[in-house]
């Protein structure tokens, strides 16, 4: 299946190449589109993001009752879809207009324990997730380069100068179960403690 905005900006839902159906819609979509099963019945519905707000609409092009959630701030990417607990009880995580990256649950409230993620250049795009040993991180890639941090947001626990910051192409290759390596400017690849 497809699912985007035609020229008209209408969403569409395509199978196979076969439209199934165009709705009317005045927004632009903020770049992702994820299915989810929203009402944890098996069957999936697709969330997206546009404005400020987040929007979830069935297989058959109704949108879903207590949707669009207004997160208070212009989305410039996402959101991300994650099932932390595998019961279905979503978070999503969007990068915002002002350089921010927030998670929130599907209601539009904050976990209580988030911290949020910003740097001190342009951030690029939603944050890649790694676990290590157990815990997870967010990888998040900037103009300058690249920080790790910790799953409650908050500040990076890489914090490097110069040819030592972390290359914003760098892969993040698990080492163990508290380390990471990482190519910096220098041409050397590190392992980082995140642990």
């Amino acid at each position: 299946n497809s699912f985007y905005p035609n020229s008209h900006l209408s969403l569409c839902l395509s199978e196979d190449g076969k439209d199934l159906w165009g709705v009317p819609f005045k927004g632009k979509l903020c770049g992702t589109a994820h299915n989810v099963d929203y009402y944890a019945n098996g069957k999936l519905q697709i969330i997206f993001g546009s404005g400020s707000s987040i929007y979830i609409i069935d297989r058959l092009g109704r949108f879903v009752g207590g949707f669009p959630v207004d997160l208070g701030k212009e989305i410039l990417i996402g959101p991300d879809v994650y099932d932390f607990n595998g019961t279905r009880a979503y978070n999503i995580m969007v990068l915002h207009k002002d350089n921010t990256i927030e998670m929130y649950n599907l209601k539009g409230r904050k976990p209580s324990s988030w911290k949020t993620i910003t740097a001190p250049e342009t951030i690029k795009g939603l944050p890649e997730q790694v676990v290590v040993g157990g815990n997870t991180f967010w990888v998040v890639r900037t103009s300058v380069q690249t920080l790790i941090y910790p799953f409650g947001g908050g500040n990076a626990v890489t914090v490097f100068k110069g040819d030592q910051m972390i290359r914003p192409d760098s892969e993040i290759r698990v080492v163990d179960g508290t380390s990471v390596s990482v190519d910096c400017y220098d041409g050397r690849s590190r392992t980082v403690k995140l642990k």
